[in-house]
Formats: C-alpha cells, sequence, structure tokens
C-alpha cells in the first residue's frame, strides 16, 4: 500500500473516532436526562403519597372528634356516631383539603389526583373510623405508564385512658 492510501485511511479512522465521541456523549447525556426523570417521578409520587395520607389522617381525626358522643362520656361509654362521621370527613375533604364533589383536586385549574374510596366507615363501639381507597394521578410518562394508583388505608380509634 503506498503512503497516500495509508494517509487516507488514517485520517478515515480518526474522523470515525471523534463522531463516535460525540454520539457517545449523546447517549450518556440521553441516560442522565431520563435517570433524571425517573428520579424526580419517583420523588413527586412521594410527595403526593405523603400529603394525601397526611389530609386523610387530619380528616379522619376531624371527623372521629367530631362525631363522638359526648352524652356518653361522663358514663365512660365511647360512642362514635358514623353517620355524622361520614359526613363530617366529606365536608372536611371539600373544606380543608379542597376536593370537588367528585373527590378530584385541581391546581391552577389542572387535575392533580383523584380519590377513589372503596370503604368509609366504622364502628361506633370501639370508636373506630376507617378509610380506604386509591389515589390516581396522571404520570409524567404518560405514554408509558398512564395513571398512577397509590393505595390507602387511613383509620382513627378514640381511647379512653381512664
Amino acid at each position: 500500500m503506498n503512503t497516500k492510501a495509508r494517509c487516507v485511511l488514517k485520517f478515515i479512522k480518526q474522523k470515525s473516532k471523534k463522531g463516535s465521541g460525540i454520539i457517545l456523549t449523546m447517549i450518556l447525556v440521553f441516560i442522565v436526562i431520563t435517570f433524571s426523570a425517573i428520579i424526580a417521578e419517583f420523588y413527586r409520587i412521594y410527595i403526593l403519597q405523603q400529603e394525601i395520607e397526611y389530609q386523610l389522617q387530619r380528616s379522619v381525626n376531624c371527623a372521629v372528634e367530631y362525631a363522638m358522643g359526648d352524652s356518653y362520656r361522663q358514663d365512660k361509654i365511647i360512642n362514635l356516631d358514623i353517620t355524622v362521621a361520614k359526613t363530617e370527613f366529606y365536608k372536611y375533604l371539600i373544606t380543608d383539603v379542597g376536593l370537588d364533589s367528585n373527590n378530584r383536586k385541581f391546581k391552577s385549574g389542572k387535575l392533580v389526583y383523584t380519590l377513589y374510596f372503596t370503604i368509609v366507615g366504622g364502628t361506633p363501639n370501639p370508636a373506630r373510623f376507617t378509610v380506604q381507597g386509591k389515589l390516581k394521578a396522571k404520570s409524567i410518562f404518560a405514554f408509558l405508564v398512564g395513571e398512577i394508583e397509590i393505595p390507602f388505608k387511613i383509620s382513627s380509634t378514640n381511647f379512653r385512658i381512664d
């Protein structure tokens, strides 16, 4: 092989090495961006779960406190009015949590999440009120996952300790 052909081959090898570096850099940037987006989505789900559990626990506790039968307390009998507790629970969801009548939360005109309840009830003695269901929210990866479902079970019990 003559020297001119060797120079051309050397030039082609150098060009292909430079191009592969750019492609490798682009692949690494894509992986870093994808990994960051996945971590951000998991963090968003975690924060959403913590927020909804806090709000529901607060609503359930307030409903139990409001629905306790005060006329029975001096006789050391615990009695919970389940109907009043349900009414107060839904009232707290609307006034304090900011849900609409279909248990949807909107922020700046956009749907944030929807709550679906499977159990809303309790027992009068012992005074226990339980809420169970799931939260559905749209994922930022809607083309892959669609909706995210976060199950929850919140319970509040009123005990006598005297």
